[in-house]
């Protein structure tokens, strides 16, 4: 499938991009030189709800075996393209993922070898109404109903084979799927105000599932990312829009902390403002990285190494977390597993337009390396040059065979939102590599 195409070609892996002009037409090529390329591509031209690659937190992408696999929703289902060359043709899966109704659901997947686990929610109705039947009628509300899914699949080449999809008995909204050490699946999702998290019954299988435990503390509007670290244990970590605040929180292998962590006081309070932070987990350095975007639209970085106590965290507690971007409304993290530490990639938003609210802020996107000091290099373009109505990006977990930024792009410039265009962006290492880890 090969649809509307930007070219770009980078001067070094995650450092200067400069188009040579500005352009926002299809089947457009602009090339530079080329010691590394960013290839963009429209895999999906329309898609009429605003979740079809949300949320920033999850990797919906990634590599295996000479191809790249992007997952979104095309509005009506959860689908599957994958490239073999390079990210300059896309092909569409014959077979859906799963029904996603009204663009309903919001999925994680999560790559283990040959293995995919993905896991969401599935509203039948779509998601939540307020001028449906059901919801203008008291005696209608049953209608609505909403379960989860867990599946499990192996790829196959360019198809993944589904083995097993579970109902596991609760509603994973917005989740993070994450596999510990001792090999035990966890979801961690919101529900009634609360950040919970639950866990498989036995390792390496998603067939039966334990009752959930509240793994943030706080009430209010939770918004999750968490990582496994070393020994079983892992970490929670949320924005909540309700007070502006950003809490989190350690599972020590036996039990959650019975006090959540704050992180910071000085996050968004916009309901659905919320993609705005990221974490990853360095087991060559025990050490867990975290980004941020603040109320002042600044993203920042901390860290938290072993044995992941509150006095632990650096920058401290105490004061603001290490300053690097003005003007963000968006964040996402990636690891390069091939470095020792590991690497660092940062994909982030620079604010360029404001819709009718906060929550539709877009911008251009970017990605850069950082060392968790210092930016390496200068960033990197990976959104559609000239184009500013760029929002939900989703990137791959490990970027050592290259970075892959799936985004929505509003194809209506006066009323952000649907209709979205579903948008691929690979920026792959070239000859000229930057070093990304002191061991290079």
């Amino acid at each position: 499938m090969k649809r509307g195409v930007v070219r770009l070609a980078a001067v070094i892996w995650l450092g200067l991009c400069v188009p040579a002009v500005l352009c926002e037409a299809q089947s457009v090529e602009i090339t530079l030189r080329s010691d590394a390329e960013v290839t963009l591509r429209e895999i999906e031209s329309s898609v009429d709800h605003n979740h079809c690659t949300t949320r920033q937190f999850q990797h919906k992408t990634f590599f295996h075996n000479g191809v790249w696999f992007a997952f979104y929703s095309d509005g009506k289902d959860f689908r599957y393209q994958t490239s073999d060359d390079s990210g300059n043709t896309w092909q569409r899966a014959g077979e859906a993922v799963d029904g996603a109704p009204n663009g309903s659901t919001s999925f994680d997947v999560l790559k283990i070898g040959d293995t995919v686990y993905v896991s969401h929610a599935l509203y039948p109705l779509g998601r939540y109404d307020v001028n449906a039947p059901y919801a203008r009628d008291p005696a209608r509300r049953h209608e609505y109903t909403h379960e989860g899914r867990i599946k499990k699949g192996q790829i196959e080449g360019r198809t993944i084979r589904w083995l097993e999809n579970v109902n596991p008995g609760f509603t994973p909204d917005y989740s993070n799927l994450v596999q510990d050490t001792a090999g035990y699946f966890w979801v961690f999702t919101r529900k009634s105000e609360g950040g919970v998290a639950h866990r498989s019954s036995k390792p390496n299988d998603i067939r039966e599932w334990m009752r959930e435990t509240v793994c943030i503390p706080v009430r209010g509007r939770h918004a999750l990312d968490a990582a496994a670290l070393d020994g079983g244990r892992l970490y929670a970590a949320s924005v909540l829009t309700t007070d502006g605040k950003l809490y989190g929180n350690l599972y020590d292998g036996q039990e959650w902390g019975p006090e959540a962590v704050l992180i910071s006081d000085d996050v968004t309070t916009v309901a659905g403002d919320d993609r705005r932070l990221a974490l990853e987990f360095d087991p060559t350095q025990k050490r867990l990285h975290l980004i941020y975007v603040d109320a002042q639209d600044k993203l920042r970085y901390r860290s938290l190494d072993s044995p992941y106590r509150p006095r632990d965290w650096q920058p401290a507690l105490s004061g603001p977390g290490l300053e690097l971007a003005a003007g963000a409304f968006t964040c996402a993290l990636s690891v390069d597993s091939s470095t020792t530490p590991y690497g660092l990639a940062i994909t982030y938003g620079l604010a360029k337009h404001s819709g009718r609210d906060s929550r539709e802020r877009t911008g251009e996107l970017y990605a850069r390396r950082f060392d968790a000091k210092l930016w390496l290099g200068e960033p990197v373009l990976v959104s559609q040059p000239g184009t500013i109505h760029n929002w939900y990006p989703s990137v791959n977990q490990d970027v050592s065979d290259g970075l892959c930024v799936m985004y929505s792009r509003s194809t209506d410039k006066a009323h952000l939102g649907a209709p979205l265009a579903v948008m691929v962006s690979l920026c792959l290492p070239g000859p000229a590599e930057l070093p990304t880890g002191r061991n290079q």
